[in-house]
């Protein structure tokens, strides 16, 4: 075989055979009862710590934060659990379908009722995940290309948003004029647990009450798809919130979001594509032997 056409028939069956494998994060694995949830609590037992590891610990207000990490479909979900307050940030999952209750009781519930159908639609009693507070993240694994992601608004988040409450003002003032928003900010990071360089920033509007026409204010309550693609190749995801409505010790808005159905793929190359490539050199180096032996020049 003549050895230029044999890099040329590899390179061919090399290209073919690569292929985006994609993966998409439903949060379906997870154990969960109907209608509720798991926010990292690490006094927990099997099966709900199973797919946790903790990286660390750190000081909040004289009790021990546990820091961990909690695994779906080979993405690391952020989590941060004191058991002393019972008290948690990041990243839990839910399948909590209350709209109706206000109030941080009710933390865990989307806005929608439910998990997300992938078209923009519910489907009550199914998982979902819930993110709380500023940097928050999730990591990706290697060569993972991210596509899309389904978000809304937490009941608690929306109904503060939409009434107003003891902390939080309501969107768009007595007048409705105000010029409101809720807005969740994702950054992407080129090194895993936000290190390394921005790979690129969206911003998606949980709330927007700046239209001159006030028709137009909305707050999310049903599942939204947000294109990725604006990210890059991000081995992590940060989470950031940024609201109109503070005071004195920070966001009045409860910062929280639900999400669903990450999607993201991986360019790999098929198993049998390799052995074959390699079976094909070995005969193009056997016949080459055997043309040289005979005196045929094979160039």
């Amino acid at each position: 075989m003549n050895l230029r056409y044999f890099f040329l028939i590899a390179s061919l069956i090399w290209t073919t055979g690569t292929q985006a494998q994609t993966t998409v994060v439903d949060f379906e694995s997870l154990p969960v009862p109907t209608e509720q949830f798991f926010n990292g609590d690490t006094n927990a037992s099997s099966p709900y710590r199973d797919n946790f590891s903790i990286t660390g610990t750190r000081d909040n207000f004289g009790e021990t934060e546990f820091l961990q990490l909690w695994e779906s479909s080979d993405v690391e979900f952020f989590n941060a659990y004191t058991p002393g307050f019972g008290s948690w940030n990041g990243f839990s999952w839910s399948r909590v379908t209350n709209t109706t209750t206000s109030g941080f009781a009710n933390q865990y519930a989307s806005f929608s009722g439910g998990g997300s159908d992938g078209a923009g639609g519910t489907i009550t009693g199914t998982n979902y995940a819930v993110g709380f507070g500023n940097q928050t993240f999730f990591n990706l694994p290697e060569a993972a290309e991210l596509q899309s992601i389904d978000v809304t608004n937490t009941t608690y988040a929306g109904i503060s948003m939409r009434d107003g409450d003891s902390f939080a003002k309501k969107f768009g003032g007595v007048s409705g004029n105000d010029e409101d928003f809720f807005k969740l900010t994702l950054t992407g990071f080129d090194d895993l647990n936000l290190n390394g360089s921005s790979t690129g920033a969206l911003d998606i509007y949980l709330a927007d009450y700046r239209f001159s026409d006030n028709s137009k204010d909305y707050i999310l309550d049903t599942w939204n798809q947000f294109d990725l693609t604006d990210l890059g190749s991000a081995r992590s995801v940060g989470f950031s919130f940024t609201t109109t409505d503070n005071g004195d010790f920070g966001a009045n808005t409860p910062l929280f979001v639900a999400i669903d159905n990450l999607n993201y793929s991986i360019n790999s190359v098929p198993e049998p594509a390799v052995p074959l490539a390699l079976s094909m050199w070995a005969l193009a180096l056997a016949a080459r032997r055997s043309r040289r032996s005979s005196g045929v020049n094979s160039n």
